[in-house]
């Protein structure tokens, strides 16, 4: 048998990648890139969560100092918007407690993100000024 089957020949040694192993190598890069993708897009949310979280907590601590310092009134319950958006509100509530002279105030910050109302609170026990006349 002087001819020579073709299966059995050695490879070059000089020679490239087969299409199989060019294919493979795409999927892997591919597969890599779409997980990188995703931890950027969950990062990217958690950091707009971390912001509007951060800055709910600046508008309560905000209100409430406003209510120490009598610039709103300890006991009557109030709400309104923040920086004029409808997106941002807050609401006081005051609740009494057992102990005389002593009143329950909550801050609640509302806000939307991604179409869903998002809240944070804030509860302290506020000493009951007197009422000037």
């Amino acid at each position: 048998m002087s001819r020579r089957d073709s299966r059995f020949e050695i490879r070059d040694p000089r020679g490239g990648f087969t299409l199989v192993e060019v294919i493979v190598a795409l999927v892997v890069i591919a597969a890599a890139i779409s997980i990188l993708a995703q931890g950027f897009t969950s990062g990217g949310g958690a950091s707009v969560t971390a912001q509007n979280r951060t800055r709910a907590v600046w508008h309560a601590e905000a209100k409430m100092a406003d209510l120490e310092a009598g610039i709103i009134a300890l006991n009557v319950g109030t709400s309104g918007t923040i920086d004029g958006t409808e997106d941002w509100k807050y609401a006081v509530e005051n609740a009494t407690t057992t102990t005389t002279g002593l009143t329950q105030v909550t801050v609640t910050i509302t806000w939307k993100e991604r179409n869903e109302d998002r809240t944070y609170s804030l509860v302290r026990l506020m000493r009951e000024r007197p009422v000037n006349e």
